[in-house]
């Protein structure tokens, strides 16, 4: 569970931490910082056990890195520090890193207590708390014990303390969070229908383009048959009776949807439809006390539907122990998201 995401300098945001409770919705009008928030921990976790920050990974996109530094600044640098809570207890990480000098600063924590600090010095690393030596290697692997390599021998207990919160950090959020992005509708048409060879079996990627696929293989893998039920429950909150996958031509697929007792390709099926479905599919799909972001939980979502879609997702996460974080921009969902009992952080 992820209990606390705090930034700096990050895109517009200069100093704020925002604590999240087991279901949540970050609320406010656009470019308060919702989707910044929900982002800079994508970042962070896509770029789990790598040598480097992963600017494209399995998560999201970012196509340049001014994308992401506070003004579109290269020099100055960013901080992404989250609070994830494991069965051992509160593990605190953070990350500081500015492009243009490709400095760094990494920094990890157990319970509230600093337990070790390191930076980049000359072409290689200094470990600065809780003592002072030089690294063998520079601090750029991300949530990865590694960085702790020292070219001496360092007695302190803090150090060993801290390559195994690392450790438990980089094994204990494998695998464990999903990131539906706002930006799943605008990219339906171009993604739905490719061809994916190497689909991840529990994620629909970082804009639902990989929604036909997992539906052709719940509608026909008997290993399925459990998960096929439940997304039938489910399936009129995406305001759909049935749905198909057929092949179009040599590796691409496309997505059918029946409404209104008649048959159509998905995208021709409406926004709403277009926008739930990655949703629902995602909760049905993600590994059991996972973490699920969902970016503009209200987009193309009419008055009338908010209150059942955002009930079924709830009910959904319940079921499946999940962490649910959802943004919304419209008001009505703030309103629900209290009347539902979750917890509302206003950006």
């Amino acid at each position: 569970m992820i209990k606390r995401i705090c930034l700096e300098k990050f895109r517009a945001v200069v100093n704020k931490c925002i604590e999240l409770g087991q279901y949540t919705l970050l609320f406010g009008p656009p470019n308060s910082g919702k989707t910044t928030f929900m982002e800079a921990v994508a970042l962070l976790l896509q770029s789990r056990g790598e040598q480097w920050l992963a600017l494209e990974g399995p998560l999201l996109i970012i196509h340049e890195p001014e994308d992401i530094h506070h003004g579109g600044d290269l020099r100055i640098p960013f901080v992404i520090e989250i609070t994830v809570g494991l069965e051992e207890g509160d593990i605190i990480y953070g990350y500081k890193y500015a492009t243009a000098t490709n400095y760094v600063e990494q920094w990890v924590g157990r319970d509230n207590k600093l337990l070790a600090k390191m930076a980049k010095k000359g072409e290689r690393g200094a470990l600065l708390y809780p003592v002072e030596i030089d690294l063998c290697t520079a601090p750029y692997a991300v949530m990865n014990e590694d960085v702790l390599i020292t070219c001496g021998a360092v007695e302190d207990e803090r150090v060993r303390a801290a390559e195994r919160a690392l450790l438990s950090l980089r094994i204990g959020v494998k695998d464990k969070f999903y990131f539906i992005s706002g930006r799943r509708l605008a990219a339906w048409k171009y993604t739905y229908e490719t061809h994916v060879d190497l689909m991840p079996a529990t994620s629909v990627g970082p804009e639902g383009q990989f929604t036909p696929h997992h539906i052709s293989r719940i509608l026909t893998q008997s290993s399925y048959e459990r998960t096929r039920e439940e997304l039938y429950t489910y399936l009129h909150i995406a305001d759909v009776e049935d749905v198909r996958v057929g092949l179009v031509k040599s590796g691409r697929i496309a997505m059918y949807v029946k409404k209104g007792g008649l048959w159509t390709n998905v995208y021709n099926a409406g926004n709403y439809t277009k926008a739930v479905f990655p949703i629902l599919l995602q909760l049905i799909l993600a590994n059991e006390g996972s973490v699920v972001f969902i970016d503009d939980i209200d987009l193309a979502v009419p008055s009338d539907k908010a209150e059942p879609l955002v009930s079924t997702v709830l009910e959904i996460a319940k079921k499946r122990k999940l962490q649910l974080v959802m943004a919304a921009r419209d008001p009505a969902f703030a309103k629900i998201a209290h009347k539902l009992g979750v917890q509302t952080t206003a950006l």
